[in-house]
């Protein structure tokens, strides 16, 4: 083995080095012998360890940060020894001759190390046997000792961009400024903080904690700079600038929503108007109130403009028209309309916002005009009797109720609960003088109800099932998803039933035959099925009735309502497809149709046409309303 090089002993899991050419001292005992290295004393090994939290002292002494920390010297055995602090070829002598003391698991001494002894810099702490300071039986660490300087110096404004509006919100700086020496551990600074903006200036000095709130409020718009001066426990000023800047308090956010990106004018009850909601806020988050105007144009023609008072959610409607006012008059301009929200700021700066509207003439052949709200629930089927509506109700385990309505929308009466199932829809014939309900549902068998509708059951409930003259039970024959209507110049039901794309109308007899079997019983009684034929329609069938000479099934499809038209003929039923259609847009869901046959309408259509809805606003009343065509004159 060379000079120099190194052998290692192990003892009590302290790794213990020596030069290979070491001499070796007078054994105390009989050596061990070794056939490769000269026999080491184990028993003299030696380790040196600093304080977990000590390994970095600061300058100056005497501060009270950092200024000491402590040794602890492990041995295998007694004895002393003594602690240098060594840094290149400085050396200081931290503790000479100190005895070792036995502790449990061998002997030990902390020894304290005082920055005061020391100067900046990384040094080596040394411990070895006194009196073996010929051989390498000693164990070291190091520390290192900071010079206290900021050497670096980090600014942390909260915000880089302030607002000197005065209203709370980001209108005072917050800087927090930490130092550090050269071995990269915080020490304490002092010194003051500046913002320059312009001519004028705002000064602070540092808390203990390195912190200061400066406030804008005095100083102009525009650039600024932050100017951090600190000391730190020892050395120099540090400098450190931060571009910052001062803006006005204007609009920070603004929106308008379009209830839809169309308007179709032309009053149908689809998109006749839409509905603009405006809002914003001013920026950097604050309160401050913003205000302005939501304008309507198309080149150098204005529609409509609105004030916006502030920036709460503000909802405007327009019928897309140029004049007149919501409900009537006005002119139709097709095209792309612009909407423009502009918002002013507490400090006069403005901010725009646009979308646009497309405005055609386009319209659907049916609207309804709403008449009244009905009471809430699961309502169904309608019915007209003499200038009073009846809304069928599902009220649940194939329970229904049945409200009757005077034409100015007040609730006259009610039968009910009575064992009709979903009562899709109701139907009343002059010729019989019966109200006939018929079950519906997917779910639900066919069955129609003939109910007397003079029984006194409707004013005075004891038991309203006295109310019901005759069941038709078409369980076994039509299947589920029942609908009525009268036929009463054909003498007729006629019924709606089946699953989903296999539909059908039946015919059925409205009254008994005169002619009789010899028990006295009609050879042909009410509700016999005469004829059935397959029907196509789209949507969820919601009601029907006859118009003229057709039939006019109601059906819910997404976001709009249908009405389909079947012709009637002499020899069958109807024909196998809809000779004629019609889309509306009328509240939420469709629920229910009725007519009242009549020459004096107005409006070219044979009959007068009632519907039934949801509405379209969760929660909201249901609805019942009369349905029209609809001309470009609208």
């Amino acid at each position: 083995m060379t000079a120099g090089a190194l052998c290692a002993v192990t003892l009590a899991g302290l790794l213990v080095a020596a030069p290979a050419d070491a001499a070796t001292p007078k054994p105390t005992a009989k050596p061990t012998p070794s056939p490769t290295a000269t026999p080491w004393p184990v028993g003299l090994a030696i380790r040196a360890q600093v304080a977990a939290d000590g390994g970095v002292l600061t300058l100056p002494a005497g501060d009270g940060l950092r200024d000491r920390t402590t040794v602890r010297i492990l041995a295998a055995s007694g004895g002393r020894v003594d602690v240098d602090a060594i840094r290149g070829k400085k050396k200081v002598h931290l503790a000479t001759g100190i005895a070792l003391k036995k502790v449990k698991q061998g002997w030990a001494k902390t020894v304290a190390v005082d920055v005061s002894d020391l100067k900046a810099g990384t040094w080596r702490l040394r411990s070895q046997r006194s009196d073996l300071h010929g051989v390498w039986a000693w164990g070291s660490t190091s520390i290192r000792v900071g010079s206290g300087a900021a050497t670096h110096v980090a600014v942390r404004p909260a915000a880089r961009t302030l607002y000197p509006y005065r209203d709370g919100s980001l209108d005072a700086a917050v800087v927090t400024v930490v130092g550090q020496d050269e071995t990269m551990t915080v020490v304490p600074v002092t010194g003051t903080v500046r913002i320059d903006a312009g001519r004028k200036h705002v000064t602070r000095k540092l808390s203990r904690a390195g912190t200061a709130t400066l406030p804008v409020t005095a100083l102009p718009l525009g650039a600024a700079t932050l100017t951090t001066t600190v000391t730190g426990p020892a050395g120099k000023k540090a400098v450190r600038r931060t571009a910052l800047t001062l803006a006005p308090t204007a609009v920070g956010a603004l929106r308008v929503v379009r209830s839809a990106d169309t308007v179709q004018p032309v009053r149908d009850g689809l998109l006749d108007s839409v509905v603009l909601t405006t809002s914003g806020t001013a920026s950097g988050g604050s309160k401050a109130k913003v205000s302005g105007t939501l304008t309507i144009a198309k080149g150098k023609t204005v529609a409509a403009t609105f004030p916006v008072k502030d920036g709460k959610p503000h909802a405007f409607t327009w019928n897309g028209r140029v004049g007149g006012t919501l409900d009537a008059g006005g002119t139709v301009v097709s095209g792309t309309w612009t909407v423009t929200l502009s918002l002013r700021g507490p400090q006069g700066v403005v901010r725009t916002r646009t979308t646009t509207l497309k405005v055609t003439k386009d319209h659907l052949p049916y609207a309804v005009r709403g008449m009244f709200t009905l009471a809430d629930g699961n309502q169904q089927g309608l019915a007209v009797r003499n200038g009073s509506f009846y809304v069928g109700y599902d009220i649940g385990n194939d329970l229904s109720r049945i409200d009757v309505y005077d034409g100015t929308g007040l609730r006259v009466s009610s039968l009910g609960p009575v064992p009709i199932a979903h009562v899709a829809e109701l139907a009343y014939s002059t010729v019989t003088g019966m109200l006939y309900a018929a079950t519906g549902g997917a779910q639900t068998p066919t069955k129609v109800f003939v109910l007397d509708p003079t029984d006194p059951q409707w004013s005075t409930p004891t038991d309203p099932t006295q109310a019901i003259r005759r069941t038709l039970d078409y369980s076994g024959t039509l299947g589920n998803n029942a609908m009525v209507s009268v036929d009463d110049a054909g003498n007729r039901l006629l019924i709606f039933s089946g699953a989903s794309g296999a539909y059908s109308i039946s015919s059925a007899t409205l009254q008994d035959s005169t002619d009789l079997d010899d028990a006295g019983n009609p050879k042909v009684p009410a509700g016999t099925i005469t004829a059935t034929r397959g029907v196509a329609i789209r949507g969820v069938p919601q009601g029907m009735d006859l118009v003229g000479g057709q039939l006019w099934i109601y059906t819910s499809l997404k976001g709009k309502n249908l009405v389909e038209k079947y012709d009637l003929d002499g020899s069958g039923l109807f024909t196998t497809a809809a000779s004629t259609e019609g889309l509306l847009y009328w509240g939420g869901e469709g629920e229910g149709m009725a007519t009242v046959q009549a020459t004096d309408t107005g409006n070219g259509l044979p009959a007068w046409i009632f519907v039934g809805a949801h509405n379209p606003v969760k929660g909201g009343p249901n609805l019942l309303g009369q349905l029209v065509p609809v001309t470009a004159a609208d």
